[in-house]
């Protein structure tokens, strides 16, 4: 297994229903040339934890930052639900404990692009509710 150092939050950058889904997703990043979704993990918007890779592998999430990191994927782009927040905040104390990674070391994808505005939702805020 990989060390994996830090949590990375993204938004698939779509409100449309029919993107809501991993599938979708998914498709998207095949479209691209890469060899299956980007993230480890995606959230819908009735708060279900779909796995993306496996979080022994690489993930294609951040640039720069795909090896020691976990890409973790609400659907949504301004518009996110309580059940996804509530299974983001399961979801990071589950990761948090199994690799062992501080509060400090969960972040936005805009932290490390500042072009991006990802994950569309203040990631403070998550944080301070762990």
């Amino acid at each position: 297994m990989r060390k994996i150092h830090k949590i990375i939050l993204h938004c698939s950058d779509s409100d449309i229903h029919d993107h809501d889904n991993i599938q979708t997703v998914r498709q998207w990043h095949l479209n691209r040339g890469w060899k299956d979704i980007g993230y480890h993990y995606f959230i819908t918007k009735d708060g279900r934890v779909r796995w993306g890779r496996n979080p022994a592998s690489f993930g294609a999430h951040c640039a720069g930052h795909n090896r020691d990191s976990i890409g973790i994927c609400l659907s949504g782009r301004r518009k996110f639900t309580p059940d996804q927040f509530c299974s983001l905040r399961m979801l990071l104390i589950q990761l948090m404990k199994e690799f062992d990674i501080p509060k400090t070391a969960i972040f936005g994808h805009n932290h490390f692009n500042k072009k991006k505005s990802c994950p569309n939702f203040d990631v403070q805020e998550i944080i301070n509710t762990l």
